[in-house]
C-alpha cells in the first residue's frame, strides 16, 4: 500500500526544487510500484499542485505510461506547467 501523505510531500519537495512534471510523475510511478494507477497519479498531482483537472487528464496520454499515448515529456511539462503547490493542500 502506498502512503498518500508521503507521496504528496515528495511531490511538493520536487516542485520546490523546480523539477518538471514529467520527472515528478516518474518519481510517483517508482514510489507506487505495483500499486501504480494513472488515476492515482493524477489524484496525487491534484492534491499537491494547483493544476486544473483538464490538464491533469492529459497525463492519460503520456507516452511514458506505455499505452501508446502521443504526449512527450516536453509536452507534458508544458501542459502541466510549473509545479506550484496548492495554497491549502487537500487532505
Amino acid at each position: 500500500m502506498t502512503d498518500r501523505t508521503a507521496i504528496v510531500a515528495g511531490l511538493l519537495r520536487l516542485g520546490e526544487e523546480g523539477r518538471p512534471a514529467s520527472e515528478a510523475a516518474r518519481w510517483v510511478m517508482r514510489e507506487m510500484g505495483d500499486d501504480f494507477k494513472v488515476f492515482q497519479l493524477m489524484a496525487h498531482f491534484f492534491r499537491a499542485y494547483h493544476v486544473p483537472v483538464e490538464r491533469l487528464r492529459e497525463m492519460e496520454h503520456w507516452e511514458a505510461l506505455g499505452t501508446g499515448g502521443p504526449v512527450t515529456d516536453a509536452e507534458l511539462d508544458a501542459i502541466i506547467g510549473p509545479l506550484r503547490a496548492r495554497e491549502a493542500p487537500l487532505s
